[in-house]
C-alpha cells in the first residue's frame, strides 16, 4: 500500500530530484502561464514567484496558482516580508513561502496551514533559531557572501535540515559543483534561466531549450558528485 505524500514530502522530493527552484515574476499573465507550461514540459514541477507587491500581483498569483494545481505543480512565493503577506498568499494558493526574515509569526502562519516555510539565514545562530521555529528547509543568504564553506558547515552541524543557497549561484559547472558538494538540497536560479531578452520577445523555444539544458547540467553535476563520493567510501 503506497503512503500518501504530504505537500512538504513532495516538495522536498522534487527539489532533490530537480536540484533547482526556478524563480521569476512578471506583470504579464500570459508570460507567467507560458513559463509555467515550459517548466512542466521540462519536468520541473516547482516554481517560485518573486513576491508581488500590490493587489493586482496577488490576484495574478491566485490565477496562476489555479493553473499550477491543474498541472500538478507546486507554486510558492519568495521574499515574503511578514506573516500578513504570507497568510494572503497561502489563501491565494501558495504551497511554500520563502522569507528573508526569521519572523516567529510567519513561521506560525505557515505551520498552521501546513505550508513549507523557507526562512533566510545569514549565520549559524539564524539556522538554530529557524529550526527552533519549525523550519525544515533553510535559505542560505546571501550565498555570494557566505559561500559554499558556510553551507558545508551548517549542513554538518544541522543534518536534520535542508539548505538552499540564494545569490551567488550560476549555471557554471564549477559553481554548481561547489554548492552541491557542500550539501545543497538544490539551488535557486532566476535570470540565468529566464533571460530578459528572451522573455521580452517571447522566445519560448529558446527559453525551453535553456531550461532543459540547465536541468541536464545540474543532474550531471549531482551524479558526478555522488559517483565520486561512492568511490572514496
Amino acid at each position: 500500500m503506497h503512503q500518501t505524500l504530504t505537500t512538504s514530502d513532495e516538495l522536498l522530493m522534487l527539489l532533490k530530484e530537480n536540484g533547482v527552484i526556478p524563480f521569476f515574476n512578471h506583470q504579464d499573465a500570459d508570460i507567467l502561464l507560458q513559463i509555467l507550461k515550459i517548466l512542466d514540459r521540462c519536468g520541473c514541477r516547482v516554481f517560485e514567484i518573486a513576491h508581488p507587491r500590490d493587489a493586482r500581483g496577488l490576484r495574478l498569483f491566485a490565477w496562476l496558482a489555479e493553473h499550477a494545481r491543474n498541472m500538478n505543480m507546486l507554486l510558492g512565493v519568495g521574499t515574503v516580508p511578514d506573516a500578513s503577506q504570507a497568510s494572503r498568499f497561502i489563501q491565494a494558493g501558495a504551497q511554500f513561502i520563502a522569507s528573508p526574515f526569521l519572523h516567529k509569526d510567519t513561521a506560525k502562519v505557515c505551520y498552521d496551514h501546513q505550508v513549507v516555510w523557507m526562512p533566510g539565514c545569514t549565520s549559524c545562530d539564524d539556522v538554530a533559531r529557524a529550526r527552533d521555529l519549525g523550519a525544515v528547509v533553510v535559505s542560505v543568504v546571501p550565498g555570494n557572501i557566505l559561500g559554499p564553506d558556510f553551507l558545508r558547515e551548517v549542513t554538518i552541524a544541522y543534518p536534520d535540515l535542508f539548505f538552499i543557497p540564494s545569490g551567488g549561484v550560476t549555471r557554471a559547472e564549477n559553481n554548481l559543483k561547489r554548492w552541491f558538494d557542500a550539501g545543497a538540497l538544490c539551488v535557486r536560479l532566476g535570470e540565468s534561466l529566464f533571460a530578459k531578452q528572451d522573455v521580452a520577445v517571447k522566445d519560448w523555444v529558446k527559453l525551453e531549450h535553456n531550461i532543459t539544458k540547465a536541468l541536464q547540467g545540474i543532474r550531471q553535476v549531482k551524479t558526478s558528485i555522488l559517483r565520486n563520493k561512492a568511490i572514496t567510501l
